[in-house]
């Protein structure tokens, strides 16, 4: 069948097509407005397709009553008597039909995630409307069950857990070890799991490729880094006073620390290169950690066992940039470590003067934005004196202080 007759066909359908059923009587005006494409034909190719059009059993054509002489006798309309048999005769599967079977794939689709059973409800109601769920098409369910599958696991494994690298996991759930790593893919992932995930690490996993990192999926499994004079314990005993700079251990591994003397302070840096920069320019015993960032679940878990007898006993401070990612940074710690936290150089109080000399204007950050950051942590005390800080600020924006910038200073010293 020629491409044009195809294409005036399928526009017909799509007139008896409906979500709700297939039409199977229907009168389609084929007017210069909807077949604009169809009077744009020379004569000779619109002869053929009436001539193929004719044959079709289950189409009644109406040429044009009213011509001028020698004019061309356009169709004025066509009688469609046994819609669905048109479509199985085209071998086109009705959207009422696709929707059926679609709901049918996913009420058998079970997995062990509690809110499962809701997000089939959304689909379904998506699918029922004709739209795609986040670019996923009714007849692309498989698409949907494969993310699931990774969710699943996310869900059903313990913040203590430590996930195999993403080859690893890609490999065992569908048998292809860079099905994982596909852009398109990861955002499906991210789209199911983000309404029910702290809405810090929404705001910071952007795309599908952070998120499975947060949850310690990534192509290779990262060491924590950190500096502390205590006695760690792993498979065995580590005297971390013997290493200046600070170790960097496979999070899983750490099982204690015990103090010989108790630290003066605990101090999280988000920036690496500001970390490396402070154990090299710092000789204290206080105890820094590198968060990397937004740090990976698997690292709050070595975290808290660190900071276990210290949480109430010495200051514990966050050292990142002065700007909502920062921010946000500082509120999921105090939550999740569930531990009064304090800014640390990233106060309403630091000045332009703090930072290293740069010929850079100043970005600036609107300050009700930083106050968004902090409002999910402001039962923490000191979240909440610098959350009325930027309350009672005059100005709407405070300069945006990278960390990198300053100058390192310890906690004693300042």
């Amino acid at each position: 069948m020629s491409s044009t007759v195809e294409r005036f066909i399928n526009q017909l359908i799509k007139k008896i097509d409906r979500p709700d059923g297939v039409e199977l009587e229907c009168r389609v005006h084929i007017t210069d407005h909807a077949y604009r494409w169809y009077f744009a034909l020379n004569n000779s190719i619109k002869t053929t397709l009436h001539q193929t059009l004719e044959s079709i059993a289950d189409l009644e054509i109406q040429y044009q009553r009213k011509v001028e002489l020698g004019a061309f006798k356009h169709i004025e309309y066509i009688q469609i008597t046994n819609g669905r048999r048109l479509m199985e005769s085209r071998g086109i599967t009705p959207k009422n039909d696709e929707i059926l079977v679609a709901f049918q794939h996913l009420e058998a689709a079970e997995f062990n995630v509690p809110w499962w059973d809701d997000t089939k409800r959304e689909i379904a109601e998506i699918w029922s409307s004709n739209k795609t769920f986040y670019g996923v098409k009714r007849n692309q369910a498989d698409r949907i069950f494969d993310a699931m599958k990774i969710v699943e696991c996310i869900v059903q494994a313990p913040d203590t857990a430590l996930l195999p690298d993403i080859r690893t996991l890609s490999a065992a759930l569908y048998g292809d070890s860079k099905k994982l790593e596909s852009k398109s893919f990861t955002g499906l992932i991210r789209n199911l799991i983000l309404p029910h995930i702290d809405d810090d690490v929404v705001e910071l996993a952007e795309d599908g490729t952070k998120l499975l990192e947060y949850f310690g999926i990534g192509k290779y499994p990262t060491p924590m880094r950190f500096k502390a004079d205590g006695q760690l314990q792993c498979q065995g005993v580590i005297d971390l006073s013997a290493l200046h700079y600070g170790i960097g251990v496979s999070p899983d591994e750490i099982s204690g620390i015990e103090w010989g003397k108790r630290p003066p302070y605990v101090l999280f840096i988000e920036n690496r290169a500001s970390f490396e920069r402070y154990v090299r320019e710092i000789d204290d015993s206080g105890v820094i950690i590198y968060t990397a960032g937004f740090p990976p679940r698997s690292w709050t878990r070595a975290m808290e066992i660190i900071i276990a007898d210290l949480r109430s006993a010495v200051p514990i401070y966050h050292w990142g940039d002065r700007d909502v990612g920062g921010y946000r940074i500082l509120a999921f710690l105090a939550k999740r470590l569930d531990t009064d936290i304090q800014p640390y150089l990233m106060g309403v109080e630091i000045q332009a003067q703090t930072q290293t000399q740069t010929n850079a204007e100043p970005e600036e950050r609107p300050v009700a934005d930083l106050m968004r950051a902090l409002e999910s942590a402001r039962g923490y005390p000191s979240i909440s004196a610098l959350y009325e800080a930027l309350a009672t600020h005059p100005l709407d924006n405070l300069p945006w202080i990278e960390q990198e910038q300053i100058i390192p200073i310890s906690p004693l010293k300042k």
